[in-house]
């Protein structure tokens, strides 16, 4: 039986960054980023403004059903997102038999997101709304994996792990 695997992160946690170096591994990996345009629009809509937050809920249940679709195919999924389990529990109330979730936390050190997340041209406030995002999720998801002091592909590589752990 197929698994789905929920790696939630706040950002600047560095989801994106990770996506790449976990398609060597016998899963299948999304990211909630890759909808979207790179202008952050969706049908039209700029998903990623904070004035899309309406429409979010709509976009959770989107991804809810995607995966559900994935795991038909009878494979692992990892799914990373920003949600924490009440947002995704929230979306699978309207999916019919939503699917179980194992979930872990994509996060780094703050001093960490803050580079990261200025790199990108995110303002202070922008930035400190992210480090809120990121202690609700410590106190949401125990299981951690930091990407603070690992490459990518190490954290890739603990996340195989988790998952093949988890199998066995």
């Amino acid at each position: 039986m197929s698994r789905l695997y929920v790696v939630t992160g706040a950002p600047g946690a560095g989801k994106s960054t990770l996506l790449p170096h976990l398609a060597v591994y016998p899963f299948a990996t999304v990211d909630f980023d890759e909808l979207p345009e790179p202008d952050g629009s969706l049908l039209g809509i700029d998903i990623t403004s904070p004035s899309a937050d309406s429409v979010w809920p709509a976009y959770n249940r989107l991804w809810l059903r995607i995966t559900a679709l994935m795991l038909r195919a009878g494979s692992d999924v990892m799914v990373l997102c920003p949600l924490t389990p009440a947002e995704w529990a929230s979306a699978a109330a309207g999916v019919p038999d939503p699917p179980h979730v194992l979930w872990a936390r994509l996060d780094c050190a703050d001093a960490d997101r803050r580079t990261r997340l200025a790199a990108r041209g995110w303002n202070a406030d922008e930035i400190g709304e992210a480090l809120e995002d990121a202690e609700e999720l410590r106190h949401a998801v125990d299981r951690e994996f930091t990407t603070t002091g690992r490459s990518p592909a190490e954290t890739a590589t603990a996340l195989s792990l988790w998952i093949t752990s988890e199998r066995e």
